[in-house]
């Protein structure tokens, strides 16, 4: 499943179309059980958060009612404080948000030359306003998710055309494990 890389101490895993089916299977199969463990745990904590004196998580804020923290707001805090946590920025924006060119280019981690030409040739939808334009975040994450696929198509098409002989012949592939 993985080939040796130009660099010795490196290793590069390319699974061909059969093992990314297997490891499909095996997602599939955990994540069913995750599931059902999801499940069994909901039925526990219904039962326990019909007690009457069963605490509830309340949001605190200076100067403003407290209000229930629900499964929802907890999830994306937790993801926020994680990937904060690590160092990384956050974006938090309603679904729905216009962005500029720059701000869009930026969440695809392109340059804004390369956005406009995405733009200008149809790839995503845009809207002008006077002379600038402007794309809705959620064209960008369905622009995204798109590109995102085609590149798993293109992986799994090299993977399954890949004679891995050829690869051990390849005198660029280091063959020290």
């Amino acid at each position: 499943m993985g080939t040796n890389s130009i660099s010795e101490s490196s290793v590069t895993y390319l699974p061909n179309a059969a093992d990314r089916r297997q490891l499909m299977d095996i997602k599939e199969s955990l994540s069913a059980l995750q599931e059902e463990m999801q499940q069994l745990l909901d039925k526990q904590f219904d039962a326990m958060s019909s007690q009457e004196d069963f605490p509830v998580a309340m949001l605190k804020i200076p100067g403003s009612p407290d209000r229930p923290l629900t499964t929802e707001l907890a999830d994306v805090l937790l993801k926020v404080a994680d990937q904060l946590s690590r160092g990384k920025a956050v974006f938090v924006a309603p679904y729905d948000t216009t962005l500029t060119t720059q701000d869009a280019a930026d969440y695809l981690g392109v340059s804004r030359p390369t956005l406009v030409k995405l733009l200008e040739q149809g790839d995503i939808p845009f809207t002008r306003i006077g002379r600038h334009r402007r794309v809705t975040l959620s064209d960008l994450q369905h622009y995204a998710a798109a590109r995102h696929e085609k590149n798993i198509r293109i992986f799994d098409d090299v993977a399954r055309d890949e004679n891995p002989c050829a690869t051990l012949d390849n005198p660029l592939v280091s063959q020290h494990t």
